[in-house]
């Protein structure tokens, strides 16, 4: 524990995901952040590292060893603490690696890796304990004996990295944690906060939450990005905790973007469910935070309560859910409807109907227009995506191959924009919930023989919302003068997702233009305004704190990214899409 408590800590998130930016690290260095704190697993990458251990590669991060080599030397001389979940599969093995690197750099460090998600090959003891792996989304059962699982791994919590930071590690890695779990163990290690500082946890989840997808919440995949001159690249963002919880959202020096009320709230939405925001060693009511611009870049984040959390784990499981291809068609000038329908049906007569597949989807996008533009706006793409468990189905020779072989002997001005494409082994996310006591996580340091880490108390029922929302009604606008406008000239959208499930906030920038929203945006305007979500099921659920609606789109992404046919399987462009659907507004609220 760090004997300064009067200071808040300085928390900087160098990494969102597999791929962000090398820079990160020592751009956060040089603005004086006393814990770095990394993500690099987003639900498809345990899939992505368990695909590359089957070709004979390791199961952790290679890219984090590449972006804090360079780093070490300062991380040493600045006494950084360092926590990432760039381990993945493979922690120990990610932490012998950097401590050869340490060696040949001459940097003394001393660093932990933490096990125990890893449950691929534990499944039959999780059963003897009561899982059932039911889908957290449907309720449904998976038969685990009758599927090659891929991966299976439970979310652990933050203690395990408190107790890693206690025995004087200076770089934890972790393996399948929740995202937050860096920031709320680093937190918790610094003020010396105890399992029933609810509140306390509860804030520094909420930082996490915040921080946990980088330059998310200092203006990258902003919607109202436009209300500002020019955002650049903006910087990686900072958390400054404070010892009752409460946190200020900046973001690193020198730096581009923008931290205001709108770019947190916005990430405060992304892939949520509920207000109760469920992590292993706390929930968060989410109902119960606020925002305060504290001056440029600053967003103070508080009055977060806490509750106890449940005896359930998370515990996320892929399998293989047969393969997939995908080959796309450009359609250029006028007659569009008519060509494309001469393509559908060659394209059925030689792979197949397509309702005979797994899963089949036809998406065309555009044209801009069909006379009167540029060559670009005169071209739709058709994109053409299969899956089934039949690999010769969706093979180069049954799919891709065969759409190309239509070349000459389709419609006008046929082509595609990439070579016949070989099959893709795919992999079906099930997301489900196991009893906490049946997972136990270790820790070791230096390589040393691992220490186990119980799991403290929890609540054993449901968790229920606390008090602290603001409270609001819905009234009557039907009587106000009104115009046509996109919803996004007076409210910001950001949408997410979550195994099939995508998520879409929607938030206001006043208490007047929110109570409006909570009348308008009711889940039936939401699938008339979204035709794909009419069969599905939308939940609401309303954040009056932050003047925001959270909806919860089920079976938006199928099975989940690994295997959604959808262009885009992340559901990232949703929220723009409502955004962009013209309504009756208010006349008041626009000007």
């Amino acid at each position: 524990m760090n004997p300064d408590l009067t200071s808040p800590l300085r928390i900087g998130q160098f990494s969102a995901y597999y791929g962000d930016r090398d820079s990160a690290m020592a751009e956060l260095i040089d603005s004086d952040c006393q814990v770095l704190t990394g993500d690099y697993l987003a639900e498809l990458t345990m899939l992505v590292l368990r695909k590359n251990q089957l070709r004979g590669g390791v199961g952790y991060a290679e890219g984090f060893i590449d972006q804090v080599k360079s780093n070490l030397s300062s991380i040493a001389e600045r006494k950084i603490k360092l926590i990432t979940n760039a381990g993945g599969l493979e922690p120990e093995a990610c932490a012998a690696k950097l401590r050869v690197v340490c060696a040949q750099l001459g940097v003394d460090l001393r660093i932990a890796s933490i096990t125990g998600d890893d449950q691929l090959h534990h499944l039959d003891n999780l059963r003897e304990h009561g899982a059932r792996f039911q889908h957290i989304d449907t309720g449904e059962e998976l038969d685990v004996d009758s599927r090659p699982i891929l991966t299976a791994n439970a979310y652990l919590g933050a203690w395990p990295i408190v107790e890693a930071l206690e025995r004087g590690a200076d770089i934890v890695i972790c393996p399948r944690v929740t995202d937050a779990a860096l920031v709320i163990g680093a937190s918790a290690w610094h003020f010396g906060w105890k399992v029933d500082d609810l509140d306390q946890l509860a804030g520094s989840l909420v930082a996490g939450h915040i921080i946990e997808c980088g330059c998310q919440a200092t203006g990258g995949n902003y919607s109202n990005f436009d209300e500002f001159d020019d955002l650049g690249l903006p910087g990686m963002p900072i958390a400054e905790i404070n010892g009752d919880g409460s946190c200020t959202i900046t973001k690193s020096a020198n730096s581009g973007g923008v931290v205001d009320v709108g770019t947190v709230t916005a990430q405060l939405l992304y892939e949520v469910g509920s207000p109760l925001y469920h992590n292993p060693d706390v929930i968060a009511d989410l109902s119960t935070v606020t925002l305060t611009n504290e001056g440029p870049n600053r967003v103070r984040v508080d009055a977060t309560r806490g509750l106890a959390p449940t005896d359930q784990l998370k515990l996320s499981l892929a399998f293989e859910g047969g393969y997939r291809n995908q080959v796309t068609v450009g359609l250029t000038g006028g007659r569009i409807e008519a060509k494309e329908a001469w393509l559908r049906r060659q394209v059925a007569s030689e792979v197949g109907d397509p309702e005979s597949f797994d899963g089949f989807r036809w998406t065309r996008i555009g044209p801009t227009t069909t006379e009167g533009g540029s060559y670009d706006e005169s071209t739709a793409l058709v994109v053409i995506s299969a899956k089934d468990r039949d690999r010769k189905r969706v093979s180069r020779a049954n799919f891709s191959d065969s759409i190309t072989q239509l070349g000459t002997s389709s419609i006008p001005g046929f082509y595609t924009f990439t070579p016949p494409a070989r099959e893709r082994l795919i992999g079906v996310q099930w997301p489900s919930l196991i009893p906490k006591g049946s997972v136990t996580a270790s820790v070791s340091i230096d390589g040393q023989d691992p220490i186990e880490i119980p799991w403290h108390s929890f609540a054993s029922g449901p968790a229920f919302a606390t008090e602290g929302a603001r409270s609001f009604s819905v009234r009557d606008w039907s009587s106000e003068a009104s115009e046509f406008a996109r919803l996004d000239e007076l409210l910001g959208t950001r949408s997410g997702d979550k195994a099939g499930l995508a998520n879409v906030g929607v938030w206001a920038r006043s208490e007047e233009s929110f109570d409006w929203l909570a009348s308008f945006l009711t889940v039936e305007r939401f699938k008339d305004l979204v035709p794909d979500a009419r069969e599905l099921r939308v939940v609401r659920h309303a954040l009056p704190n932050l003047n925001a609606l959270n909806f919860m789109v089920h079976g938006w992404l199928e099975e989940g990214v690994a295997s959604c046919t959808r262009v885009d399987a992340q559901a990232k462009g949703l929220g723009e899409y409502l955004g962009s659907q013209k309504v009756a507004i208010p006349r008041a609220l626009l000007h």
